[in-house]
């Protein structure tokens, strides 16, 4: 049921279908200070600000002057006229920390959402906009106003836009992009093309291009020590992005397509995901979510901020460095995580067993934003609002009765710093380049980050001689290392000296240049080589490492791959880069990793690795015979079939081949194929794969007598083929009619999982050997929209009644459901029956369409109203494609992930299918919701009404 209502992927500031039943009214920040709970002793907290000095705030930065800049959401949740945004200049006048003076920088403004410090002004993201905003003339107020860059989508939602201006280690500014898109231009560059904003998009400060870069982040991004990018969502806090889609393109045919990995763990059991969809918390305010799946979980994370250093506890083992802070404002508080090394990436372990880094009683309290400050404490924006939510995301009937104004001209600034804090020393009174200079050496994040903006602001001769090399060993070192590179003013000697440190961020910092400069045409290539020797024991960021090795010609480049590869070979993340950068040289790594010494036993450990390299190698060779393969099989000599199968069964997929006894050593695996079988009378997924990839008559045969016998591996390979045996055998199959709903529709799968297959069905229908109602909505329309007139026509008769033709009617029939006493227990069985091949809930079900945990906020009609008519409301993320592809195959679902290369369908029963963009026939949007119309004609008036009992959680 794929349109039951909205999909609710809430940003930053929204909560989960949140309705506060229990609010209490607000407090004064004095007594709003009391209600705060910190789960470290060694710090305290601290009011900053309060109303009537700042009101809405949603997010902040510190010039370098310590001045205070707010962006002031006011208008948040609804479009109001006029415009009452603003942008706030907060200063504190005698130094006690606190602020006392506020002059309106900027007004008038939408719902800026995002501020930023760049050379003497501010840069705002308010969308349609990003503007800089500047004062010329020192009175506390903005007289300069440019638009940057426009065409941010305003619509929708409030909180799904354009936010997050941050400077990123490139010098570029990054933004995140909520979950709104856009067609961006420059007013300063009319002529350049429209950028299509699909994902988290960057713009260079000076030239103003902009670009579009992995991830999508819901609001705020950060970036650690060594320069990798994290971001978050609604339900998760911390997400890494791991590989650039540009990387992975150098290879035309890598068929990979993630770039994000989540670090958090997900143990409060909401359904998603097999079940652990939820990151544990530990709210102590009233609050509750009307989603009660979500209760005791991130609903709302937003304000992402890497711990870098600063008035927090330092020490490694105990403070907070290579910790992550995430808020969630529905359940008023402040997590924090420890980033550990996970493989290539990071997982994010809560720092505190049972409860929150900062947690309030005040269900008032609202953090959405964080930040350092100059003094190196960790800065919280709270909101502070009665309601946090999006009307969008309410039923209309609530909406009527929820206050989403109350607090709007309140707000807080607080501070978090260790309790035995020294006084942080002045600020510079004029920031000359040798004070520049010195503010990159130091523990306080804030220092560094400011001085390498201004060094950035002013890249003169005397600004590059000031940055001159220090202490490897200095804090913040691999600040000191990208700045000076940005300035090209980084030697080889300098980059050499850094790697000596033996400092993980150094390392993986010197890296990402190397790998940059080598990617311009220059660079220092055998510096790269020399790091990939065994004295360094690969203790540092692989990932990056094998991307950067795909910029080195040479077989001393091929060798350092196959050692990347061994190092890691099981992290997926490593597999893609190094595939993706033996781009043209498949075949010489593919024999590297072969012919090491120890790879006989151990071969199939490496089946992911050498199985993806293989199918790519397959696709990359264009002489379309079997002569490659008959070259790599010479270098298995020796090897057990299980690691000969697994290799040319992959590289045979990637070709397109058919295997045949072509040459003396394919009829040797076929043969020994033969005589396995014969002896076990069970398939191996290697041998599966296998025969897979020989032809009908060696393969299909026997992978059908597999699957008959209830083979799920074999049912899935028959996809391999297009023999009318397949639907002729299966529609008859018990499994298609007796069987389990997850057998079933493995079955409808194989059944359907070609267009010529659809003729044998319909047959079978007509026949009386295969009944129609076996075939749901969704999958008649392959039958309704197949290409051949024929098929079609036989397909509207068989299926003539399954649709009414005018869905307002059918609904207003259907309405007779809510007048009967339901029986949820039965609308369990109905939901299992008809929605869990797409949809989630209670732990039944599998992820397709959207998560139906807001179903209980809805009132009944409106439940009804989208099974009924499905197309009413379709979210993007979850728009309906039919693929295509060149090998004859057909399949529709989600677009689950996607880069320039390839892409991946998400279909009904969670299977996911990912195809090379080059294999693609076509990918056509559906111009309905996966779910089709006519899924109530399955059910009775009282099978609806016990659907609906179930889904608002009724007993």
């Amino acid at each position: 049921m794929s349109a039951l209502l909205r999909w609710s992927r809430r940003l930053a500031c929204s909560a989960h279908a949140l309705l506060l039943l229990a609010a209490h009214a607000q407090l004064s920040p004095a007594d709003a200070l009391k209600s705060f709970q910190l789960a470290d002793p060694a710090l305290r907290i601290e009011l900053v600000a309060a109303e009537p000095l700042v009101e809405s705030p949603c997010a902040i930065a510190f010039d370098e002057k310590g001045r205070l800049f707010v962006a002031e959401n006011r208008g948040y949740p609804n479009t109001i006229a006029p415009p009452q945004g603003r942008i706030a200049l907060l200063t504190d006048t005698d130094g006690d920390g606190v602020m006392d003076q506020r002059t309106t920088f900027a007004d008038g403004l939408t719902f800026p959402n995002g501020v930023l410090p760049w050379r003497g002004g501010v840069i705002v993201t308010c969308a349609p906009d990003v503007l800089f905003l500047r004062d010329t003339d020192g009175d506390g107020r903005a007289d300069e106003r440019r638009v940057l860059l426009t065409g941010f989508d305003p619509k929708g939602s409030t909180q799904l836009r354009v936010n997050a201006p941050t400077l990123g280690p490139d010098g570029w500014i990054w933004l995140a992009a909520g979950l709104s898109g856009g067609s961006i231009t420059c007013p300063e560059h009319p002529g350049r093309t429209p950028l299509k904003m699909t994902s988290d998009a960057r713009f260079h400060p000076d030239t103003l291009e902009v670009e579009n870069v992995d991830g999508r982040s819901q609001y705020g991004m950060s970036f650690d020590d060594a320069g990798q990018r994290f971001i978050c969502m609604n339900r998760v806090p911390v997400q890494h992005v791991v590989l650039s889609s540009k990387w992975l393109a150098r290879n035309p045919h890598l068929a990979f397509s993630e770039t994000v990995q989540d670090c958090s763990e997900r143990t409060v059991r909401t359904g998603l995901r097999g079940g652990g969809d939820g990151v544990r918390l530990f709210p102590i305010s009233r609050n509750i979510t009307t989603a009660d799946s979500h209760a005791g979980s991130f609903s709302a994370a937003c304000g992402i901020h890497i711990w870098r250093g600063g008035a927090l506890p330092w020490h490694p083992t105990k403070g907070y460095r290579n910790c992550v802070f995430t808020c969630d404002p529905t359940a008023n508080l402040v997590h924090v995580d420890h980033l550990g090394r996970r493989g290539l990436t990071f997982a994010a372990e809560s720092l505190f067993e049972d409860r929150e880094f900062l947690a309030s009683r005040d269900d008032w309290c609202r953090p959405v934003f964080l930040a350092t400050g100059p003094d190196g404490a960790l800065y919280v924006c709270d909101m502070y609002r009665k309601t946090i939510e999006h009307p969008d995301y309410l039923p209309e009937e609530s909406r009527k009765h929820t206050d989403l104004e109350s607090g709007k001209d309140m707000g807080r600034i607080w501070r978090v710093i260790q309790r035995d804090a020294a006084a942080a020393p002045p600020l510079p009174t004029e920031w000359t380049p040798h004070n520049i200079g010195r503010a990159l050496s130091g523990g306080n994040a804030w220092l560094r980050e400011t001085a390498r903006r201004l060094a950035l602001e002013n890249p003169t001769a005397e600004m590059r001689e000031a940055l001159a090399p220090a202490n490897r060993w200095e804090e913040g070192h691999a600040d000191r290392l990208r700045l000076r590179h940005l300035l090209g003013a980084l030697s080889s000697s300098e980059m050499r000296t850094a790697l000596d440190s033996k400092s993980p961020s150094n390392t993986d910092t010197v890296i990402a240049l190397l790998g940059q400069d080598l990617a311009a045409g220059k660079g220092d290539a055998k510096m790269l080589l020399d790091l990939g020797t065994a004295p360094m024991r690969w203790d540092f960021d692989r990932t990056r490492y094998a991307i950067a090795l795909g910029y080195v010609p040479g077989e001393a480049a091929t060798q350092r791959l196959a050692e990347a590869a061994a190092s890691w070979r099981d992290q997926r993340w490593v597999q893609a880069a190094v595939v993706s950068s033996a781009s043209g040289r498949e075949l010489d790594l593919l024999k590297a990793i072969l012919t090491r010494p120890d790879m006989r036993s151990m071969l199939l450990t490496w089946e992911p690795l050498v199985a993806m390299l293989a199918e790519t190698l397959g696709r990359a060779d264009a002489a379309r015979s079997a002569d490659t393969l008959d070259d790599i099989l010479g270098s298995l000599d020796g090897y057990d079939l299980d690691s000969r199968a697994v290799i040319a069964a992959a590289y045979a997929r990637g070709h397109g081949l058919r295997l045949t006894p072509s040459t003396d050593r394919l009829r040797t695996l076929l043969e020994d194929l033969g005589r396995a079988l014969r002896t076990n009378g069970r398939l191996s997924s290697a041998q599966t794969a296998l025969l897979a990839r020989t032809p009908w008559e060696i393969g299909g045969v026997r992978l059908l007598a597999f699957a008959m016998q209830g083979d799920r591996g074999a049912l899935r390979a028959l996809a391999e083929f297009d023999s009318p045996e397949i639907p002729r055998h299966l529609v008859t199959s018990e499994y298609l009619h007796r069987g389990s709903p997850e057998e079933r529709e493995r079955w409808l799968s194989a059944c359907l999982a070609r267009p010529v297959y659809c003729g044998p069905v319909l047959d079978a229908i007509e026949a009386g050997r295969f009944p129609a109602n076996a075939l749901d909505p969704q999958r008649r329309q392959l039958f309704l929209k197949h290409k051949d007139p024929a098929i079609r026509e036989r397909a509207e008769k068989i299926f003539a009644t399954a649709t009414p033709q005018d869905r307002q009617l059918a609904y207003e029939g259907a309405k007779a459901a809510l007048a009967l006493v339901p029986h949820a227990q039965h609308g369990r069985a109905v939901f299992k029956t008809l929605c869990a091949t797409c949809h989630r809930l209670e732990r039944e079900g599998h992820a397709v369409g959207p998560d139906l945990f807001d179903m209980r906020s809805q009132p009944k009609e409106n439940i009804l109203f989208h099974i009924v008519v499905p197309d009413a409301e379709i979210a993007p993320a979850f728009a309906a494609y039919a693929c295509e592809t060149k090998d004859g195959r057909a399949f529709a679902g989600i677009l689950a992930s996607e880069t320039p290369v390839s892409v991946t369908i998400r279909q009904p029963g969670g299977t996911e299918e990912t195809v090379l963009r080059s294999g693609v026939k076509s990918l056509t949007a559906l111009p309905g919701s996966l779910m089709p119309p006519g899924l109530d004609a399955a059910m009775s008036p009282q099978d609806l009404a016990d659907l609906l009992a179930f889904l608002k959680g009724e007993q």
